[in-house]
């Protein structure tokens, strides 16, 4: 017997009265997300819709704001927003991880392997800035120089 897929957040388990009574909403109210293409449910083989836990979550949420006031089209923005948002938060939690490896990694292979990020006495520390560079490995520059390649990397 497999059972690795009951962790599966995104298989397809519920039916549309599973799914409505485990939310606490009508029928009507889910097929009418289907329909407007807010959440869009698998199909079993005779075409019934079927509902996967991380959706139940999705019309969970999209049913508080409509209980807040916001239409079908804010609430989706909404969703879709809060998404994104997660993405970038998940991004930016590895990017410092990668950031904290690579410094563990410098700080324990000591200064006099890497000369050329160690600071110059003439050169302030709070003029340099570190930046991941196009294969996301960290590296030491000059703020001014941190900066030309942000403008030449992203058009600005």
């Amino acid at each position: 017997m497999d059972l690795h897929h009951l962790d599966d957040e995104h298989r397809p388990t519920y039916t549309t009265g599973q799914a409505a009574d485990i939310l606490g909403v009508e029928q009507p109210f889910l097929r009418s997300l289907d329909n407007a293409g807010v959440l869009s449910p698998e199909r079993s083989r005779g075409g019934h819709r079927r509902y996967s836990r991380h959706q139940l979550g999705q019309a969970g949420r999209l049913r508080e704001l409509f209980d807040e006031g916001h239409n079908l089209a804010a609430a989706h923005r909404i969703l879709d927003l809060e998404r994104e948002l997660a993405r970038a938060y998940r991004e930016i939690g590895e990017l410092r991880g990668q950031l904290s490896r690579a410094r563990d990694g410098r700080s324990s292979a000591g200064a006099a392997e890497h000369p050329g990020e160690q600071t110059r006495d003439d050169e302030p520390e709070h003029r340099r800035q570190t930046v991941v560079d196009e294969h996301g490995e960290p590296r030491l520059v000059d703020r001014e120089q941190a900066g030309e390649e942000q403008r030449q990397r992203f058009g600005e």
